[in-house]
């Protein structure tokens, strides 16, 4: 973050003097007091400046990706590893999601008061920290505790978001912010790319190569080998939500934290089916193996579908960023979320569901940022982000619990979630296309059709 040669005073709110970053910028660059620090970027442009933020933002876009389809590809592998129960293997998802929620409020809050840069350093530094203590995890407490923690820093990512936003000129911003998507994706990719070169491989428990080694040295010793099995063991006030609750706001926050909660259920919930559906039938590693555990592990060829599914992210991240300026905000997020209702319905889980998905994300990402004033920006996202991460705290009991029992029922749950989104969408009272990025002074709202 150095190498952006920002000053802590940009991203700092400071709430004593009733001075926002976007006002201590304007001093720094020197504009006319009649103009706006909106018209100051507007005039600057978009350039390196920008696009070195975009890469930032980009960077923590992407690890956010590999954590959450991390939880996606060890969950499978912890279940047949630790013999755990499917309810654990839920309550896994759940509380790193808990501390994922309680993290977007908090790091949305610190944004406010303490500055943006503040809490996106310190929100890095606690993930690769909580996330590097996770990989010696000995225990199923033990990983529920790191990944907590890991999942509350994580959240503090989101927050990149709001810088990048601020920084960016109105004729460009829809189409830079829609493309964080292709960080997303990339991330979400790697990972899988990642499983797919280590997890088939990983550890001592190969039982197909134990038994060629045993009867390797039973032929060259010249005795035979037993028969059976192998067993496996077993001023403005900053950062107030009250702010986001004021008349000019209230029906769109709600409308928000509910289009929050309904992709985040959504979104997360088709993370976790995916494996699922490309499961193998047998227990175990191979048909040598017997054992009466309810895990389905993922072969080499399973991580290889997987992978062409996460590609289909890519294809969400191109259609937002080719229809965005066309249709809009809303409008485009309506028709996202009725398409994946409707593929829901239909009993689909394909490619184009988890590109619908991508899309709705990455549009309401978009929107949240500009509906709001520079004095709330970064705790209107967190709030709407916890709520996201409050609905993935749920979906796991859907989508790996309700959806190994009766597949129509968990589809039809998610397609009522996602029409839901749909109408909460149609519904926004602004359009924020073309819109300029509100200062402090709430009396700027001006509804946009």
């Amino acid at each position: 973050m150095a190498s952006l040669n920002l000053t802590g005073e940009i991203f700092a709110s400071n709430s004593e003097h009733s001075i926002d970053n976007h006002s201590v910028l304007g001093d720094q660059l020197d504009c006319d007091q009649d103009r706006t620090v909106e018209d100051c970027i507007n005039s600057i442009g978009f350039g390196k400046y920008q696009i070195r933020l975009l890469l930032l933002a980009g960077c923590d876009t992407l690890v956010d990706a590999m954590e959450v389809m991390l939880l996606a590809i060890i969950g499978p592998v912890l279940l047949c590893e630790w013999s755990l129960s499917p309810w654990q293997e839920a309550f896994m998802t759940t509380f790193v999601f808990i501390g994922i929620g309680i993290g977007a409020l908090f790091w949305g809050w610190i944004c406010d008061i303490y500055g943006r840069k503040l809490g996106v350093l310190s929100a890095a530094i606690l993930t690769f920290y909580y996330g590097f203590l996770c990989s010696f995890s000995p225990s199923y407490f033990w990983i529920i505790c790191t990944r907590a923690l890991t999942g509350f820093s994580l959240s503090g990512s989101t927050q990149m978001v709001t810088i990048l936003s601020e920084f960016l000129p109105t004729p460009i911003r829809a189409r830079a912010v829609i493309f964080l998507s292709v960080f997303w994706s990339t991330g979400v990719t790697l990972e899988v790319l990642l499983a797919y070169a280590i997890m088939p491989h990983l550890g001592w428990r190969q039982y197909a190569k134990a038994v060629a080694t045993l009867q390797n040295a039973a032929r060259v010793n010249g005795k035979p080998i037993l028969q059976g099995t192998i067993k496996q063991p077993t001023k403005m006030n900053y950062g107030r939500l009250r702010n986001l609750l004021m008349p000019p706001y209230r029906k769109t926050t709600l409308l928000l934290w509910t289009i929050w909660f309904c992709t985040g259920f959504t979104y997360y919930g088709i993370i976790l089916i995916a494996p699922l559906v490309y499961s193998t039938d047998h227990c175990g590693a191979n048909s040598l193996v017997q054992s009466k555990c309810d895990c389905k592990v993922l072969t080499t060829a399973d991580y290889g579908q997987l992978l062409i599914t996460t590609l289909a992210e890519f294809l969400g991240t191109f259609l937002s960023f080719a229809l965005i300026e066309r249709l809009g905000r809303k409008k485009l997020l309506a028709l996202e979320c009725l398409i994946s209702a409707v593929l829901f319905f239909v009993l689909i889980v394909c490619n184009m569901t988890i590109a619908m998905l991508v899309g709705e994300y990455q549009v309401i990402t978009l929107y949240t940022p500009e509906i709001y004033p520079t004095s709330s920006r970064a705790s209107g996202l967190g709030f709407c982000s916890g709520f996201s991460r409050l609905s993935a705290m749920v979906t796991p009991f859907i989508a790996q619990i309700v959806f190994t029992k009766t597949k129509a029922l968990a589809l039809s749950i998610y397609g009522l979630v996602s029409l839901l989104s749909a109408a909460c969408s149609i519904m926004l009272p602004i359009e924020t296309k073309g819109r300029t990025m509100q200062e402090s002074d709430w009396a700027q709202t001006i509804p946009v059709q």
